[in-house]
C-alpha cells in the first residue's frame, strides 16, 4: 500500500492517541489531525465506535483503521523504517508495544482521569504505584513498577536510550507516550530505571517528538493531561 496522506482523528487528551501522532511525525509521512466537533454524532459512524481513527488515502481504496495498535502497525507497513530494520528490531518493537499497552490498561482501569476521579478504593491505586516491584506474584497482581522493571532490562535496551537501531519504532512511539502519561502523573516515577530513564530523555528530545508534546504537531492542537494523580 502506498500512503499518499493520512488523517488522524482523537481527542485533545494524552490517552490513546498521541502514539499515533507520535509515529506518523517520526515516519515523515504526509498526515494530518482533526480533534471531533461532535463526537456524540461521529462515534456510530466509526468502526469500533472508538477513537484513534486513522483514514487513509492511498494510490488504490481509501482505507480507514481503528485500534490504536492496528494503527501503529499499519504506520509501520507503510513506513518500513519505523517497524525496525531488521526482524530483532521487529519483534522488540511489538513487544514493547504489547507491554506498553499493558500499563496503559491499568491505568485505565485503576488511575483517576479529569473525566472519572474515582475508579477504585484508595488501598487498590497505592498498590498500583507501589515502588518495589515484586515479579514473583500473579500478573493481575503487579503494580506499574514491575512492567517498568521489566521494560528497563528488556534485551536491546542499552544506556544510550535506544531498543532499536533507529530508536523511534512504532513500538518505542508507543512505549513513550504510556511513560509520558505516567510522567505527568509522578515525574519522578522512572528515577529507579537508568535505561528506560535514558529512553524517556532521549525519546523525549527528539524534534518530531517535542513538536507533538509542545503543539500537537499536525493536529489542530496539543494533547492535554487525562490521566491525574488523585
Amino acid at each position: 500500500m502506498q500512503l499518499v496522506r493520512a488523517t488522524l482523528t482523537y481527542f485533545p487528551l494524552w490517552a490513546k492517541g498521541p502514539a499515533s501522532a507520535l509515529a506518523l511525525s517520526h515516519s515523515g509521512l504526509s498526515w494530518s489531525g482533526v480533534f471531533p466537533s461532535d463526537w456524540g454524532t461521529l462515534k456510530p459512524t466509526t468502526p469500533w465506535s472508538k477513537l484513534p481513527l486513522l483514514n487513509c488515502e492511498t494510490t488504490s481504496n481509501p482505507l480507514t483503521i481503528s485500534h490504536e495498535l492496528a494503527i501503529l502497525n499499519t504506520i509501520g507497513t507503510v513506513s518500513p523504517a519505523m517497524s525496525g530494520a531488521t526482524n530483532a528490531d521487529w519483534a522488540t518493537s511489538q513487544q514493547l508495544m504489547c507491554e506498553a499497552d499493558d500499563i496503559y490498561a491499568k491505568l485505565t482501569k485503576y488511575q483517576p482521569t479529569t473525566n472519572v476521579k474515582d475508579k477504585c478504593e484508595p488501598e487498590e491505586l497505592e498498590k498500583l504505584w507501589t515502588p518495589t516491584p515484586d515479579l514473583a506474584v500473579h500478573n493481575r497482581e503487579q503494580g506499574l513498577h514491575c512492567n517498568l522493571a521489566l521494560i528497563d532490562r528488556f534485551g536491546g535496551a542499552t544506556t544510550n536510550g535506544k531498543y532499536t537501531d533507529s530508536g523511534t519504532s512504532v513500538g518505542e512511539c508507543k512505549l513513550f507516550a504510556t511513560l509520558h502519561a505516567l510522567v505527568l502523573i509522578d515525574d519522578g516515577v522512572l528515577k529507579s530505571y537508568p535505561k528506560l530513564g535514558a529512553f524517556y530523555e532521549r525519546f523525549g528530545e527528539q524534534q518530531a517528538t517535542r513538536e507533538v508534546l509542545e503543539t500537537g504537531a499536525n493536529m489542530p492542537g496539543k494533547f492535554n493531561q487525562y490521566f491525574v494523580a488523585e
